[in-house]
């Protein structure tokens, strides 16, 4: 029988200790899936909508890479994209598939078609949709590349019945100053806020336009007074976020991704919780339980711990949690496994209603909606 508590023990152990006490054999708590790499979005901080992206994986073998993750003891599920809304048969898998047998199924959503499929996600066993949404109404639909963008994001939200939502915002420059004005939006439509950070490495930004969104000095001071003061998150992650954005020196935390999150990419790819690092399998060719038990997939999560990678800041608020806290990691990291779904939400459109619980280490994934 699988013990998460006892896994994330050991993850702690040996990326904290020493290396000898890493699990043998991973066994991760999430999945991460990009059924489609296709965006109808124009973000200036991504550049997936600049291609035709081919999506490999069938109706047939995404239901059956469900069962697959299930049959590993999977228990989390996180749809990202591109824009997985997108593709048409995205409703039938999480029927066929059977999907409510999972304990959480979130979707990391551009926001342009919650208002269109709202029934479809009601209906549906998703228990978390998070919108990306990077900024008040006008700095929003700037980022982001489409005028009406953030009203049709929250009418779309303003429909979703019984699922905890969040706004995902990518720390930025041309919002720094807006993170409460947005947080306050968030809470009006009963959502929470959580956020992103840039990242130089992914190869979905290779040629977003990086620059214009990174903040200055004085809107870090800005990025890092929200963070303390309103959505309380730790010293010891501001502080990174801090060095981070103003370009310092960091001391990177060994990275525990590959033991805790698997990707599978719309090619069928199995990323170690990475997107640098090279692909260690393919479900097209491979079933799930032999890529997650296979040398090279145990060889490219110890490496991630030693930091032999490119470095990104991809779920980088787990590993700090692990560098810094047993009881701060196990908490944070947690929440990939057993976290209870969130209570029934019902906002009427005229009026508000109290944010849904939502927790900052359900993303900081950089999945691209």
């Amino acid at each position: 029988m699988f013990y998460p508590a006892s896994y994330l023990s050991r993850v702690w152990l040996g990326s904290k200790v020493s290396p000898k006490f890493l699990p043998q054999v991973a066994r991760p708590l999430a999945a991460h899936i990009k059924l489609t790499e296709n965006c109808q979005a124009r973000c200036i901080s991504c550049d997936y909508w600049k291609s035709r992206w081919q999506d490999a994986i069938s109706t047939d073998r995404a239901i059956s890479l469900l069962d697959e993750i299930h049959a590993s003891g999977i228990t989390g599920l996180r749809f990202t994209g591109g824009e997985p809304l997108l593709r048409r048969d995205f409703f039938e898998i999480m029927r066929r598939a059977d999907a409510s047998r999972f304990e959480k199924i979130i979707v990391q959503t551009n926001g342009l078609l919650p208002k269109k499929l709202h029934r479809e996600i009601n209906d549906s066993p998703i228990t978390k949709i998070a919108v990306s949404i990077d900024g008040l109404r006008d700095t929003n639909d700037q980022i982001r590349g489409i005028r009406g963008y953030f009203d049709l994001g929250v009418e779309g939200i303003r429909l979703l019945r019984d699922k905890e939502v969040v706004l995902s915002v990518t720390l930025n420059r041309l919002s720094a100053g807006e993170l409460e004005g947005l947080a306050a939006a968030a809470s009006e439509v009963g959502a929470q806020l959580e956020f992103n950070i840039l990242s130089r490495s992914l190869y979905f930004l290779a040629n977003a336009d990086l620059e214009a969104m990174w903040p200055a000095k004085a809107d870090v001071i800005k990025i890092a007074k929200f963070l303390r003061d309103t959505i309380h998150r730790p010293e010891y992650e501001i502080d990174y976020i801090t060095r981070y954005y103003n370009r310092e020196k960091l001391a990177e935390p060994p990275c525990v991704l590959g033991y805790l999150q698997v990707f599978v990419l719309s090619n069928g790819d199995i990323l170690t919780g990475c997107y640098p690092l090279k692909p260690v399998g393919n479900i097209l060719k491979d079933h799930l339980a032999d890529i997650l038990a296979s040398d090279e997939y145990m060889r490219q999560s110890e490496a991630m711990v030693r930091r032999e990678c490119p470095g990104c800041t991809c779920g980088v608020e787990s590993s700090l949690a692990m560098q810094h806290a047993a009881s701060s990691a196990l908490y944070q990291i947690g929440n990939l496994a057993h976290r209870p779904a969130a209570a029934p939400r019902v906002p009427a459109p005229s009026s508000s209603t109290s944010p849904a619980s939502a927790s900052a280490a359900d993303s900081a994934t950089h999945a691209s909606s």
